[in-house]
This record gives C-alpha cells, sequence and structure tokens, in this order.
C-alpha cells in the first residue's frame, strides 16, 4: 500500500509540475523557429507567396485544346528559410486532359517574383 502511495504522490507532482511552464510568447516562438532554421512568414510574405504561385499556376495552358487552367492549391509557409522562397503546390494540364500535381517555389519577397522549379534564391 505505501509503495502505490508512494508512486501515486511521485506521479502526481511530476504532472503538476509539468504544467507549470510558462506558455512561450510570439517573439519566442518566432526566435525558435529562426534557431531551428524555419523562417515565419509575416502576413505580407505570404500573401506575396501566394500571388506568386496563383500567377504561376492558374495561368491559361493555350497549347491545348479548350485552353485549359492550370489550379493552384496551397503554399506551405512552414518550409520557408532565409533564401526568400516557400514551397507551393498546384496543377497543370497535361496534353491528355488530365491534371498533374507540380511544385514550385515562389518567392515572397519584392525582389523575388515568380516561381522556380528549384529552391534557390539569394542567401
Amino acid at each position: 500500500m505505501k509503495r502505490t502511495s508512494l508512486l501515486i504522490l511521485t506521479l502526481f507532482t511530476t504532472l503538476f509540475f509539468s504544467g507549470c511552464s510558462e506558455p512561450k510568447t510570439a517573439a519566442e516562438k518566432v526566435t525558435a523557429a529562426v534557431s531551428q532554421g524555419v523562417y515565419p512568414l509575416t502576413g505580407d510574405e505570404r500573401l506575396m507567396a501566394e500571388a506568386n504561385a496563383k500567377n504561376f499556376f492558374n495561368k491559361e495552358y493555350p497549347i491545348y485544346e479548350g485552353t485549359p487552367r492550370g489550379m493552384f492549391i496551397e503554399c506551405k509557409p512552414s518550409d520557408s528559410n532565409f533564401n526568400g522562397m516557400v514551397t507551393c503546390s498546384g496543377q497543370v494540364p497535361q496534353s491528355n486532359g488530365t491534371y498533374k500535381e507540380t511544385t514550385r517555389y515562389c518567392g515572397y519577397r519584392k525582389d523575388l517574383v515568380g516561381c522556380s522549379p528549384e529552391d534557390t534564391g539569394p542567401k
């Protein structure tokens, strides 16, 4: 019985003190993300990346019959880094009438306009 009581007390104490850590502020979360090599995008940077991606994916492809349009799906701002590019995905029409999912790396800064098939940019 003593062992069970001691085990319960130890478990309760551990749970109590593990919940006492203060929540991180927004600035602390950003600092932690930057130290891990991830650059969190601002609202304007997200909009810039999405605009570049939509410009690439949502255009008409007149080489195919009926001039189909591509379809923008999403950008992943969680994988951004200091090179100014973020991973975006979308669908591009194919000659057989189907769509193929494609990944492009789109700029989120004013000096990087558009999308590239490679994740390269100024560092």
